[in-house]
């Protein structure tokens, strides 16, 4: 085997654990989720405030109303929303930094959508079990993920940087101002690109505009610092110190499909087990 083919297949440290930071705090974001939602929203049948009495004292996470019912405290959930969006972004730049060196762009955005159906039809389940139609994920991050894949595959992976920005600029705008302007209709199809669908319930919701934006922007980086395909810090110690986000960043789409089950899972046996329902 030739030096450069060796060199090809040689992993990018850095971008390996950077996915692993990433996918690390979405597995503590969605574990606090899960907890609240069978703890808070009542799926268990405990006493919620003392529940929270017990862990949040200070009330740091939560608060009781003027009615006395639990609320996320404002700047806490103001914070988690505004941390969860960067983080996301950052996601979606790395994905499309990591499409320089995947071999098969198009297997990766079918592996991906896979996952993300399979995810579908487990929260289906669960919104049928729990009776709380929000947790349907219709459209999530995996989904999100994968189609921007395949549009990039399809349509722009041979673009030149030029093209690629031209159309990250306005799929951002448009993405940016659907966000925080919603749109309503009844026409489905448009649902994943950021118009909302009257009537329709769900969570975890991460339209094609503007993460495809966020993802063609990290395609352009990853030509201008990866053009070689192999790690901008050959030899550093943080390349031995990391490798437990290493490992989590290789395996991050695993993980993700998963550990949504596994967490639903899990709280859903201790609560048979303790008789909580």
């Amino acid at each position: 085997m030739s030096e450069t083919l060796q060199t090809k297949r040689q992993r990018v440290w850095e971008i390996d654990a950077l996915r692993g930071v990433l996918i690390f705090c979405v597995l503590c974001t969605h574990l606090y989720y899960t907890v609240d939602a069978f703890c808070i929203d009542g799926y268990y049948n405990i006493d919620s405030y003392a529940y929270v009495d017990a862990t949040d004292p200070l009330h740091f996470w939560f608060d009781w109303g003027a009615d006395g019912v639990i609320y996320k405290a404002f700047m806490t959930q103001r914070l988690r929303s505004l941390c969860v969006r960067a983080g996301v972004d950052v996601f979606f730049v790395v994905s499309g930094i990591s499409c320089l060196f995947s071999r098969n762009n198009l297997r990766r955005g079918l592996k991906m959508l896979a996952g993300a159906f399979l995810i579908s039809a487990f929260t289906k389940l669960l919104a049928i079990w729990t009776g709380d139609p929000t947790q349907f994920i219709r459209f999530g991050v995996l989904h999100c993920y994968a189609y921007c894949h395949l549009i990039y595959y399809f349509l722009l992976e041979k673009r030149s940087d030029k093209t690629l920005l031209a159309v990250a600029a306005p799929v951002l705008a448009v993405g940016y101002y659907l966000r925080y302007h919603s749109v309503f209709s009844d026409f489905a199809l448009l649902y994943p690109f950021g118009v909302h669908e009257n009537g329709a319930a769900g969570r975890d919701y991460w339209p094609i505009f503007p993460m495809l934006g966020w993802m063609l922007l990290g395609v352009v980086l990853g030509r201008r610092l990866y053009g070689e395909r192999r790690s901008r810090f050959p030899g550093s110690p943080g390349a031995r110190w990391t490798r437990p986000l290493q490992a989590l960043g290789r395996c991050s789409g695993v993980i993700y499909v998963v550990h949504i089950v596994a967490y639903t899972a899990f709280f859903c046996g201790i609560g048979w087990l303790f008789q909580l329902y």
